[in-house]
C-alpha cells in the first residue's frame, strides 16, 4: 500500500508517497522524480515494480501535487533543493538512488552534482537535454501560464493530452492525471520554465555517477542520446519497442531495466 506524508522543504511542506516493499530488504532508498506537469502521481503505476528490497518515494515538487511553494519561475536547481530536504528527512544521510523521467531527469542530474555524497545511483528515462536554440523556443511555447477563463476552451490542450493517453491507460488513470495537471492552476506550466532554463549540456558532463541512460522511441530520443554520450559514467540502454505510456503500459519494462542497473553493483 502506498502511503503519503510531508517533509519540511525549503519554501513549505513537500508531499511524497511512499512504498515498502513486503519483504525486508537492505537496498538504498528509491527516489522517483516526476515529469512536468504532473506530481509524483505519475509514478504510482510504477512503484510496485520497483519496490524489490528497497523503499521507493515519489515526491511532488514545489507547487505540484500537494507540495507547497508554488512560482511561476522556479529552476532545477530550487527542485533539487526541495528534493534533498525530503531525501535528508527520510533517508538521514544514508546514500541513496534516483531515477527521473524527463524533467525529472535533470531535477535527478543535479541534486547528484550538488549532494554527491547522498546520492549513489542514477537512472535517468528520456532525457530533456536540448541545445539552448531548443530550449528557448520550448521555452515561450510551453512555460505560459494557464490563462484560466469562463468556458473550457482554456482546458482543451490538457483533455487532448488526455484523450491521446486513452489507448495505453485506461480512462480512470488519464482522468486521475489530467486532474492532477490542473492542481497548480495557472502555474501548470511552470516546471517547464525550470526545465528549459537549465542549461542540461554544461551540467551533465559533469556527472561522475554511475548513470543508466534509458531510451524510449519518444520525441526525447535524440537528447537522451545526446546525454548519453556525452555522461562519463553512463550506461546507455534504449529501448524503442516502448513507444507510449513508460511509467504505466511499459511499467514492468521500465522497471525491469531500472532495477538492473541499481542492482548490479550490489554484493
Amino acid at each position: 500500500m502506498i502511503r503519503k506524508g510531508y517533509s519540511d522543504g525549503p519554501s513549505g511542506q513537500i508531499h511524497w508517497r511512499m512504498l515498502v516493499p513486503e519483504a525486508a530488504g537492505s537496498q538504498p532508498d528509491l527516489y522517483c522524480l516526476q515529469p512536468a506537469p504532473f506530481s509524483g502521481l505519475a509514478w504510482t503505476g510504477i512503484m510496485p515494480h520497483l519496490a524489490k528490497g528497497r523503499r521507493v518515494i515519489a515526491p511532488d515538487f514545489p507547487g505540484y501535487g500537494g507540495s507547497d511553494g508554488a512560482k511561476p519561475d522556479p529552476s532545477i536547481a530550487e527542485y533539487a533543493q526541495a528534493m534533498l530536504a525530503v531525501v535528508t528527512d527520510l533517508s538521514g544521510d544514508r546514500e541513496v538512488d534516483l531515477a527521473g523521467f524527463h524533467t525529472g531527469t535533470l531535477v535527478s542530474a543535479e541534486m547528484s552534482l550538488t549532494a554527491r555524497h547522498h546520492v549513489r545511483r542514477l537512472a535517468l528515462v528520456d532525457i530533456p537535454a536540448f541545445d539552448s536554440e531548443t530550449s528557448a523556443k520550448y521555452l515561450d511555447s510551453a512555460a505560459r501560464p494557464l490563462e484560466i477563463t469562463e468556458n473550457l476552451t482554456c482546458l482543451e490542450k490538457p483533455w487532448k493530452v488526455l484523450t491521446s493517453r486513452l489507448e495505453s491507460q485506461s480512462t480512470d488513470r488519464a482522468f486521475e492525471m489530467f486532474v492532477e495537471q490542473l492542481r497548480p492552476g495557472k502555474l501548470m506550466n511552470s516546471a517547464f520554465h525550470a526545465a528549459f532554463t537549465y542549461d542540461a549540456r554544461a551540467r551533465m558532463p559533469d556527472i561522475t555517477h554511475p548513470a543508466l541512460v534509458l531510451a524510449t522511441q519518444s520525441g526525447l530520443l535524440e537528447p537522451t542520446r545526446w546525454a548519453g554520450q556525452n555522461i562519463p559514467s553512463a550506461i546507455v540502454v534504449e529501448r524503442l519497442d516502448i513507444t507510449r505510456a513508460v511509467l504505466d503500459e511499459a511499467a514492468e519494462l521500465t522497471a525491469s531495466e531500472i532495477l538492473n542497473f541499481l542492482d548490479e553493483a550490489q554484493p
